[in-house]
């Protein structure tokens, strides 16, 4: 009994230890669920603020043909408070495969008007696979925008399609 209690309590001050110390933890706008309503969304260190309801993500934008093929491939991870901002010049059926990923993301497309059209949550990665065994993440309706984040936060700030998302780019 006393062992389970010093498992469990160690454990929990684990997690108040990465909570306050971890990467991508050092931001309190990621625990306050800020909504966006009235804020201004401007670059920060060269990084774009993207809000959808609470989840509020600094994201590096990907404009060109290799940035965005690129993605976030060899990178071994992603700070929670950070995220890949695909911008594409039209809107069309983008699809999103996972090619020398090495964590698990969740993928969102995003429309002209800036509204959620589709959500692939936890696409895990795929080691060891050749390019053309690659599953290939494709949206159900057009978008402009994929926004790359990590894997359980479109849940977790309870994503659906049609939300709003709030950027300026």
């Amino acid at each position: 009994m006393k062992k389970d209690l010093g498992i469990i309590f160690g454990l929990f001050l684990l997690i108040v230890v990465l909570l306050v110390f971890g990467q991508g933890f050092t931001t309190a706008n990621f625990f306050r669920g800020e909504t966006g309503a009235g804020q201004i969304f401007q670059k920060s260190n060269g990084l774009t603020v993207v809000v959808v309801r609470t989840l509020r993500i600094n994201t590096k934008v990907a404009t060109s043909a290799g940035d965005r093929k690129k993605g976030l491939s060899k990178r071994e991870s992603l700070p929670l408070d950070e995220g890949l901002l695909f911008v594409f010049e039209n809107k069309g059926l983008y699809g999103i495969w996972m090619k020398d990923m090495k964590f698990a993301i969740d993928v969102i497309w995003i429309g002209e008007d800036k509204k959620i059209v589709d959500i692939a949550s936890n696409a895990p990665p795929e080691p060891g696979k050749k390019d053309g065994e690659l599953k290939i993440y494709r949206p159900r309706s057009e978008a402009k925008y994929v926004l790359e984040i990590n894997a359980g936060l479109a849940i977790l700030h309870g994503l659906q399609i049609g939300d709003q998302a709030n950027f300026e780019l």
